[in-house]
């Protein structure tokens, strides 16, 4: 059998369905291709300033190099100016190398093809060129270069940017804070454009979402493609041409907001197919024909793919682990966050919230053990993982400052990749109240070789809440300081409280996990297709105690178990599955609360003994004997 690939995302592709792809600022009317670095394309794609705020001149360049290029001409360039009370000398330039010489006493940019002066404006300066240059092997700088006359408010970042990483992005040279000629492509590039004659008038290649789509039997299965634009016209609608199971299909899409003549804009478009009854890898090759009507004339038109179509496809359910803790003042975030997606998505959203402690002296009473042995390595608080494959802000996604929820269109968008395997998860509590029995049930839809697949279980806790010492949350977001207007309306008793917010109820809460306790349970290497594996695992309620070795379950009534399957290849989680809250029991007071759960020793695989967990595979020792293997992202 075909062993099951993983999937992952690729950030680029993830981010168009978080950005939408639209012409630039005042684009040329001509029928011209525009190169351009800012595509639309990244989760870095903002737009911003960049600069030293100090009175100095500045030479600005990219470089265009792909050989795609070649022969076609620079008509025109357009410049990306702000604020031009305080500058002038603006000048656009063309040069093969970038040289710096000497000339009275200050190092100056030398163009070696053309230097061509330009009335100063603010805003895009289109610039045609006195004598077009036709692009050669070799590549071209292209550059504008301007002095300051005396520094202001708004000219100490004078130099228009994308977030967008790009090769030959952006190169920087002033009269003081960057002496030489200096490549920062891998911080950000240029929003200056280029304007090409020679360029194909229809023109649009085809890019697959993923190396392997799946889908089911017995109904119309959709795939997503991508249309890149390379043609001087944009692309306002396709025409397509598909085989699939034998059969010669075609297809036409009419884009509801065109692409621009930028070179690499891109959107997305369905493809939908028609029904199979057998299980099986189908290969998938597509072509666009046609763009705006007219024969498509570039060189990059088709691509193959394939298809696994399942008997039942896996519902995938993306867990988000936030790390918090009350001390933190801009933790708010994460609890609003976790707020939000449960009561957006209440039956599919799994989150885990760790807490942790400031110190010793400033404890959070939820937490229930150190930060290093959290799951994943956390540099600074708040912080989140989706997965443990995605480093996300648990209310922004990828936007660590956003005032809209991001993390739903990052949560919902790992959701819709295939997980590998199908997972549940059903939990009982014992009659006195003592243990909680949690068995998963997993189900993968094709046979697997060599599997190196485990499930980890957490017991979560809803509605904590205290008062005293660690239960008030620390609020930066207090009266406004950070703005009023955030998505959400959990946020409101932050923006409108005090810098300390009291009798808060903290859901979600991780207080005890099988990857600690030595009981995570394991796969076995050679997974069939389409058996049930059921895996079960205790917890000892007896031993669930915070770091302070206080009892942290405040009401039975309120737990839950969460199942995670993980792939110990990378340590990722592959899918998961949440019970509800167990049945009506007697009281937290009838839970016995002596007894304690505590790491001996950790080792690292060759047997070496270590002081803290590290990135990778770690051997853990428990006081009561056990041993158990955690993977450190």
């Amino acid at each position: 059998m075909i062993k099951l690939r993983k999937l992952t995302i690729c950030l680029s592709m993830l981010a168009l369905s978080l950005i939408t792809t639209t012409a630039s600022a005042d684009e040329t009317k001509k029928d011209r291709l525009i190169y351009s670095l800012d595509t639309g394309m990244g989760i870095t794609g903002d737009r911003g300033n960049v600069g030293t705020p100090l009175q100095q001149d500045y030479d600005v360049a990219i470089r265009i190099n792909d050989k795609k290029f070649v022969g076609m001409t620079i008509a025109a360039v357009r410049v990306p100016m702000g604020e031009v009370e305080n500058i002038s000398n603006l000048k656009v330039w063309l040069s093969k190398e970038l040289k710096l010489e000497t000339v009275n006493g200050k190092k100056t940019n030398v163009p070696d093809v053309l230097s061509q002066d330009v009335a100063m404006a603010k805003g895009w300066i289109e610039v045609p060129l006195e004598h077009p240059y036709t692009i050669t092997d070799e590549g071209i700088y292209v550059g504008y270069s301007f002095k300051m006359d005396k520094l202001d408010d708004t000219n100490k970042r004078p130099v228009r940017i994308t977030t967008e990483l790009h090769e030959g992005g952006l190169f920087l040279h002033t009269s003081r804070s960057y002496r030489s000629w200096t490549d920062v492509s891998d911080q950000c590039s240029s929003l200056l454009q280029v304007e090409l004659d020679g360029a194909p008038m229809y023109a649009a290649s085809v890019l697959p979402g993923t190396t392997t789509y799946f889908g089911a039997t017995g109904r119309e299965n959709s795939v997503t493609f991508y249309v890149e634009n390379h043609g001087a016209t944009g692309v306002k609608s396709i025409e397509y041409a598909y085989t699939y199971d034998g059969k010669n299909l075609t297809g036409s899409y009419k884009l509801p907001t065109a692409l621009s003549s930028i070179y690499g804009v891109t959107t997305s478009f369905d493809v939908k197919l028609p029904s199979v009854e057998n299980k099986n890898y189908y290969p998938l090759d597509i072509t666009i024909t046609k763009v705006n009507d007219n024969d498509n004339d570039d060189e990059e038109k088709q691509t193959s793919s394939q298809i696994c179509i399942f008997d039942k496809l896996p519902k995938h359910r993306a867990v988000l682990e936030e790390y918090t803790g009350t001390w933190c003042g801009y933790c708010p975030r994460g609890y609003v966050g976790l707020a939000a997606m449960n009561r957006l998505h209440p039956e599919d959203f799994i989150a885990l919230s760790y807490h942790n402690s400031e110190s010793a002296d400033n404890p959070d009473p939820m937490e229930v053990m150190p930060g290093q042995y959290f799951p994943s390595v956390i540099t600074s608080f708040p912080g989140a993982w989706v997965d443990r494959a995605y480093e996300v802000d648990a209310y922004g996604g990828f936007w660590a400052s956003s005032k809209d929820l991001g993390i739903e269109t990052v949560w919902q968008a790992v959701c819709d990749m295939l997980a590998e395997a199908d997972i549940n998860v059903d939990a009982t509590i014992s009659d006195d109240n003592s243990t909680v029995t949690a068995t998963a049930t997993l189900n993968f839809p094709l046979k697997i070789d060599n599997a190196k697949y485990g499930v980890e279980y957490v017991l979560v806790a809803d509605g904590l809440t205290g008062t005293g010492q660690g239960w008030d949350q620390r609020n930066y977001y207090a009266n406004g300081k950070q703005g009023k207007d955030f998505s959400e309306p959990e946020f409101k008793q932050f923006v409108e409280g005090d810098s300390y917010v009291s009798g808060l109820k903290f859901d979600d809460v991780a207080i005890a996990t099988t990857r600690l306790t030595g009981d995570n349970q394991y796969l076995p290497e050679s997974i069939e297709q389409d058996n049930d594996y059921k895996l079960t695992a205790t917890f000892n309620l007896n031993k669930v105690r915070n770091t302070q070795n206080q009892p942290i379950i405040q009401d039975i009534k309120k737990l839950r178990v969460v199942a995670m399957l993980i792939d110990y290849n990378d340590g990722t989680v592959v899918n998961a599955a949440k019970t509800g809250y167990f049945a009506d029991h007697a009281g937290i007071s009838n839970v016995n609360t002596n007894g304690n759960f505590e790491i001996r020793t950790i080792y690292d695989i060759s047997g070496r003994k270590l002081d803290a967990m590290q990135k990778g595979l770690n051997i853990v020792k428990t006081v009561d004997g056990k041993t158990t293997k955690i993977f450190m992202k």
